[in-house]
Parts: structure tokens; sequence; C-alpha cells
């Protein structure tokens, strides 16, 4: 499963097409709230779908079950929530799925409807409580088991050690531990948890991803890409193996290739934004190469568009705003200008990212009071993580002459790259070459690139820039 996987991930195995034994057992227990066998056999093929990571497919047959039984809420509330809908369509029909599971099911269908509505709106407290209660009722259930968390995926290691004990031949289990294993620094346990996966359900799509992922981040660039392949060739269509095999074909420079890659996963997507995701990526790709800024702004103008079109204003203000950081990159004060005010102008509420790039735009043109004005913003913008709150500071603090005082601001801040390159350059600024040359090399080292987050990207080609020039 790619790290920036849809949010909710939270089922009911009895729900799905599981093993004969569990699955008798657990029919004496739940019944559906739908007598119409096309709902159920579409909403069971969803179910099968949804906990291989292949939303998309689980969405289409989570549709094809309402229209067999439109009174069927429990489908009504997985499709919502796996669905591309506004935030108020999405309310409405998480609303009429809950009325509809009330009316029509038993009380085991009524408790789960309401913890996937609570995933789908963001309430985890609320989430966390209905499956722990589930898990009690339900206790040989494997994937209410695992959405105890309230958050899916949201466990410690701990947490899915225990579940792998308990469900050593449950593949999702497997997924969870394979990535908190690896941010644990317990890379050889990552890595057998991810290949465990693979080995209990090697049709699916998504195990192959999460191994080719665990083995990008290894650094194994060749096991990377063979699991990555088997994952795009597998059924139903996994469009983010392309992403990945764009991912380790930009980090070993090949940049052609992966924008290739990238086409192919536009050409697969689902709904449209998924393929500004995949735009966004194209444009990541030219901002790590720096070889053609012409070729960037168009990208991102490309990405722009396509947000626009399919109605996303956040996003596509997003997309605008990093314009803006890349024309006064380019020293075009002007056009920086407006298109920070083309980004405050697009999306009813600017969201976090405006005001990050807004605020880099102005410092890299020195104009250091409307540059503390979006920090100020920044800071007090719901959701706007503090990695970006300390790297916008430390930077206008390093470009200020005030080096030390960085330090002391990303220090505290975690080292992911936006953060490392920070770092680096505040002690360069310092005169620490061995120091800055150290953060440098933990950047080009970190195989987790995510080509659609500008900030990694860019700090990518500043660490490599700034080796190269070294050497």
């Amino acid at each position: 499963m790619r790290t920036r996987f849809i949010s909710l991930l939270v089922v009911g195995a009895i729900l799905t097409l599981s093993p004969p034994r569990l699955r008798a057992q657990s029919d004496t227990t739940f019944k559906l709230g739908t007598s119409n066998q096309q709902a159920v056999a579409h909403f069971r093929a969803g179910m099968n779908d949804y906990q291989n990571a292949s939303f998309e497919s689980a969405n289409a047959h989570f549709k094809m079950a309402l229209d067999a039984d439109p009174n069927f809420g429990l489908a009504r509330v997985m499709w919502a929530g796996t669905g591309q809908l506004s935030d108020s369509e999405r309310a409405q029909e998480l609303s009429r799925g809950m009325s509809d599971a009330t009316a029509h099911g038993s009380s085991n269908e009524v408790m789960l409807t309401r913890a996937y509505r609570a995933v789908a709106l963001g309430q985890a407290d609320s989430a966390k409580m209905l499956f722990t209660s589930a898990a009690q009722l339900m206790p040989n259930d494997r994937l209410i088991a695992i959405s105890t968390p309230g958050t899916p995926f949201n466990g410690d290691v701990a947490f899915y050690r225990a579940l792998a004990a308990r469900f050593p031949d449950y593949p999702l289990v497997y997924n969870g531990l394979a990535y908190t294993e690896w941010f644990a620094d317990n890379k050889d346990a990552a890595i057998a948890a991810a290949k465990r996966q693979v080995e209990l359900n090697p049709n699916a799509p998504n195990p192959h991803d999460t191994y080719a992922e665990i083995l990008q981040f290894k650094g194994d660039f060749a096991g990377a890409t063979a699991h990555y392949k088997a994952a795009a060739s597998l059924t139903p269509k996994f469009p983010d193996a392309y992403a990945g095999l764009a991912e380790v074909e930009s980090l070993q420079g090949n940049y052609d290739q992966a924008r290739a890659y990238l086409n192919q996963a536009i050409a697969n997507a689902w709904y449209p934004a998924q393929k500004v995701g995949y735009l966004r990526q194209i444009a990541g790709t030219y901002a790590m190469q720096g070889t053609s800024s012409d070729a960037l702004l168009k990208a991102l103008d490309a990405a722009a568009a396509e947000a626009k079109a399919a109605g996303d204003v956040s996003q596509a203000a997003t997309i605008y705003s990093q314009m803006a950081a890349t024309h006064a990159a380019l020293g075009h004060s002007d056009l920086a200008h407006q298109f920070v005010q083309t980004a405050m102008s697009t999306a009813p509420t600017a969201p976090w990212n405006v005001h990050y790039f807004a605020g880099v735009a102005h410092g890299l043109l020195k104009h250091w009071a409307p540059a503390q004005a979006e920090l100020a913003k920044l800071k007090a913008s719901p959701g706007a993580p503090p990695s970006r709150v300390a790297a916008l500071e430390g930077y206008l603090l390093t470009q200020q002459g005030k080096p030390a005082d960085a330090l002391t601001v990303l220090m505290a801040a975690g080292t992911e790259p936006i953060v490392a390159d920070r770092i680096a350059e505040a002690h360069a600024a310092l005169g620490h070459a061995d120091e800055a040359a150290k953060w440098y090399n933990r950047i080009n080292s970190d195989y987790a690139v995510n080509l659609a987050d500008f900030t990694n990207v860019n700090a990518r080609r500043r660490a490599r820039l700034a080796v190269a020039k070294k050497q």
C-alpha cells in the first residue's frame, strides 16, 4: 500500500469473501440488511477489493450494490467513504446510509455502519470506541480487530505484532507491520513482513506494491521495480504501482522514464483527483531534476488546470502557490506576486500550503515583511504540520543572517527532507561545511521520495547539487 493511501480502510471481515471456516462462524451471528442477492454479491466483492486496498474497484462494487438495493445502508456508507464526493454530498450520503442501516440492519450492522461513518467524517475517537465495541461482540473478525485504533493503520509496532501473532495468516496485518517496523528502524523485520504479505496474498496488487515500496526504502531498486511491475500487471488495476516505478526511476536519475510511467498511471486513473495527483508528480520529476524551469512551470500549470476542472480549488490554489515560489526562484518578481494573488483567490479559504509557498516566494525575493506575515498565517492555519512551520521559519531566519537561531527552531522539528535541507543550509551559512554535508548526504540516502510533495523533491535537488558542488 502506498504511504499516501485513501483515508478509510476499515471493514468487517465477516462481510468479505473470507475463508469458509471463518465465514460459517460469522454468518451465524451477522446478517446483511438486504435480501437482494445481487446487492450482496457486489458488496462482498467490494469488501474483498477493499481489504486488498483496491479502493477504486471497491467503490465501483459498492455503487453496483446500491443500484441493486438503494436501501442498503452499509453499502451506501462504504460507497460514500471511498468515493470522490464533495464534503456536503458525502455528509448527505452518510446520513442516509445510517438511516437505512438503522431501519433495515441488525444491531451489529448498525454499529459497524456508525463506525465507518465516523472514520469517513474524520471522527477518529468515535470510530475507535465503536470498533472496540464491535471487536468485543465479534472477537474473531480480523478486520474489525485491525480497525480498533480508530484511524486505519494508526497502530504501533506492538499492536501489529500482537495481531500477527493472533492472526498469522491474515495478509493485511503484515501491511501495517511492514511500515511500522520500517519507521521504528527495524529494517529486516519490515522486509520480512512485507514479503509475508505477498506470500499470503500473491494475486492481489497491493501486497506487491507494499513490498516494492519497502524494498525501495532499502535502496533495492531492482527488487522494487520487479514488484511494482507485478502490482501493475494484476487486477483490479492499480495505477499507483506506476507512481512507484516513477519514484524508483527518479531516484536513479531516469526522469524521462519516470514521466513515461506517470503517463501510464494517468491512463489508468480511476477518477479526476487521482489524475491531478499524477500530474503533480510529473511536475515533481522536473523539480527534482532541476534542468528546465519552463517544463516545470508548464507541468504545474497543467496540474492546476486539471484540479480546477475537477472542482478541487484547494489543490489548485496550492499548485498556483508553488508556481509563485518557482517564479520567485527565477527572479520573476511580478509573476511571483501575481501567482500568490491567484493562489489566495482560487479557494474560499487558502489552505496552509498556500501560506507556506507564499512565504517561501517572498523570502526568495527578500520581501521580509510579507514573508513574516505568511509565516504567521501558516502558524495559525488548521492542519499545518509543525515540520513545515519550522522549515519556513528556519529558512527565513537563515536568509536574514540568523542561522544559529534557525538551527534552534529546526533541530526540534524532525528530519524529513525539507527540514534536513534547511538544517544543512543553516550549517553552511555558519561555515560548518562538514555538518552541512552530513545533512545533505542524509537526504540523498533517503529513498522515501514523494514526487507530489514539492518541498520533498526540491530539497532532494538542492542536496544533490550541494554535494556535487563540493566534489
